[in-house]
């Protein structure tokens, strides 16, 4: 399994892989649902506690109706609006495509389960990405890149 985490051409594969089955999904204009590692996913503006600690760790998004209709698809995220709690609080969503484990098409003859179209068990595994340690991973990666050119060797310290 950590071979697996490591991976980053098979992560690419499944990100991938999800993508081209939402964005089928949406072009046929076909209600889903998405069950995905919450920590991984932002809300903007920030849910309150009282709302978001009734998330379980896998939690389902059904994308139906005026969510559906603010669905975006992007290379490596999905975002929507969705109404949460009793008053139906606003908030924009972004999930990362790598932490959705599972993708659910509604069965109309039989109401008690889903189809599966997508399974991604190593989304549970994910760990929310850190903003600043990405920012520093950022700029290290410009800086190394700046100083690889000869010419700017009177930038170094």
């Amino acid at each position: 399994m950590k071979v697996l985490l490591s991976d980053k051409r098979f992560f690419s594969l499944l990100k991938r892989y999800c993508y081209e089955i939402i964005k089928v999904l949406m072009d046929k204009r076909m209600n889903f649902s998405i069950v995905c590692n919450v920590a991984c996913v932002k809300f903007e503006p920030p849910l309150p506690s009282q709302i978001y600690d009734t998330f379980s760790d896998l939690t389902v998004f059904i994308l139906a109706g005026y969510t559906f209709e603010s669905l975006e698809l992007e290379e490596n995220n999905l975002y929507f609006e969705a109404g949460f709690g009793e008053d139906n609080l606003g908030s924009f969503v972004t999930v990362p495509l790598e932490s959705i484990v599972q993708i659910l098409l509604p069965d109309d003859e039989n109401f008690r389960s889903d189809l599966c179209l997508y399974i991604n068990l190593l989304g549970t595994l994910l760990e929310p990405k850190n903003a600043k340690s990405n920012e520093e991973e950022g700029i290290n990666s410009s800086m190394k890149a700046l100083l690889s050119n000869p010419e700017n060797s009177k930038f170094k310290k």
